[in-house]
C-alpha cells in the first residue's frame, strides 16, 4: 500500500514505533524487573546473613572464610542486579557473562584446592 492514507503505522504520526526487539519506551527497550529483584534479594541475603546461608547450603556450621566468601558473592549479586537495571542491555549481559565466567573459574579452583567445600 502507499504511504498516504493507509493504515501503515510507520507513517502515522503519534503512534509509538516498535522495533524487532519489542516496544520501546523513551528510547530504551523495556526489560523484565523480576530477575534483577531476585538477584538483589539473594545478594542481600548472602551479604547480611552469610552464616545462615552457609548453614543451609553446606549442612554444617558457618566458618569465617565461608562467611567472607558469601559476603563477596552477595555484593557481586547486588552489583550485577543494579547493572542489569542501569546499563544498556548488551553491556549488562556481556558484563554479567564475564563475571559469571570468573565466578565459575574461581569456584572450580576452590573446589580443587579445598575438597571440603
Amino acid at each position: 500500500m502507499s504511504s498516504r492514507g493507509t493504515a501503515d503505522p510507520v507513517h502515522r504520526p503519534g503512534l509509538q514505533q516498535e522495533s524487532a526487539r519489542g516496544p520501546r519506551h523513551g528510547g530504551r527497550t523495556a526489560r523484565p524487573v523480576t530477575p534483577d529483584l531476585l538477584r538483589a534479594a539473594w545478594g542481600a541475603t548472602c551479604l547480611l546473613a552469610p552464616g545462615a546461608v552457609q548453614r543451609v547450603l553446606s549442612g554444617h556450621g558457618p566458618d569465617v572464610r565461608g562467611r567472607r566468601v558469601l559476603r563477596v558473592l552477595g555484593a557481586r549479586h547486588l552489583v550485577q542486579a543494579a547493572g542489569g537495571r542501569v546499563l544498556p542491555p548488551r553491556l549488562a549481559v556481556g558484563g554479567g557473562a564475564a563475571v559469571d565466567g570468573i565466578h565459575s573459574a574461581t569456584a572450580l579452583a576452590l573446589g580443587l584446592l579445598d575438597v571440603r567445600r
